[in-house]
């Protein structure tokens, strides 16, 4: 597995109020061979990833692309 960290390139805001603040920072870990915008699976284990931190991006999955994340392999 390889682990990236994913900043917010801006604020984000999502239903209900709820918004992902710019420069905020998320862990996720991907098979090998994997960028975290790249497939399908990919980017639902960047929707899990935010869910476990308490954000519903439902509705909002155009947020999952390079425009709105910053990411590095650690």
């Amino acid at each position: 597995m390889s682990q990236f960290q994913l900043t917010t390139k801006v604020n984000i805001p999502l239903s209900g109020g709820m918004r992902i603040d710019k420069g905020q920072t998320f862990f996720v870990n991907l098979p090998f061979g994997h960028l975290p915008f790249d497939s399908i699976n990919s980017k639902e284990a960047v929707t899990k990833r935010l869910e476990l931190e308490g954000f519903n991006i439902k509705g909002h999955e155009s947020i999952l692309s390079s425009g709105y994340f910053d990411f590095k392999k650690l």
